[in-house]
């Protein structure tokens, strides 16, 4: 069976199951006002259609922003193979969920539409996070807060943290005196 977009629209308005508040990962969290079963559909990622090449001239300027020390926050989250959405325009409260090396939510890209899903049960109180899934390419340009037990200590893609294992690995060999 074919999930159709309006079978994903929350039950209840986003602002009644979540709120935006401090956090200890990166400045802002989302947090939840209730408590969330596994497999509610939370929230839809909205933001600003953009073309792939307006996303990498975005991406750009943000990793040269990280270069000179600047913030390194993105909302730009892959769409399809011609659009991202970029959530700093037209975005709504999603755009504040952290990454987490051991999130409780999942994205879930259906019909040209991004959803937010409870991966499990969540906590009233509780922030909500899920994988950013980076790639590798920019690995140390993307440090991660996220405090897991096994946080990689980098923004990377669950299936690509073997990659950032065995570069910081060569990185401590390199570095000992010979």
């Amino acid at each position: 069976m074919t999930a159709s977009r309006s079978s994903l629209e929350p039950p209840l308005p986003p602002s009644w199951v979540i709120r935006r508040g401090r956090s200890r990962i990166h400045g802002s969290g989302v947090y939840a006002r209730v408590a969330i079963p596994a497999g509610y559909v939370i929230i839809e990622y909205r933001g600003e259609r953009i073309t792939k090449a307006e996303s990498r001239r975005r991406e750009i300027a943000r990793l040269e922003r990280v270069r000179r020390g600047g913030d390194g926050t993105t909302y730009i989250f892959r769409l399809n193979a011609r659009h991202d959405l970029d959530g700093r325009r037209g975005g709504n409260l999603s755009r504040y969920i952290n990454h987490s090396c051991d999130p409780n939510c999942r994205a879930d890209k259906i019909r040209g539409h991004i959803f937010i899903i409870a991966e499990r049960d969540i906590a009233r109180g509780e922030e909500l996070s899920f994988d950013y899934g980076y790639g590798f390419r920019h690995w140390e340009l993307n440090p991660c807060r996220c405090g897991a037990a096994a946080c990689a200590g980098f923004i990377v893609a669950a299936d690509q943290r073997w990659r950032l294992l065995q570069a910081r690995a060569k990185a401590a060999r390199s570095a000992r005196p010979r």
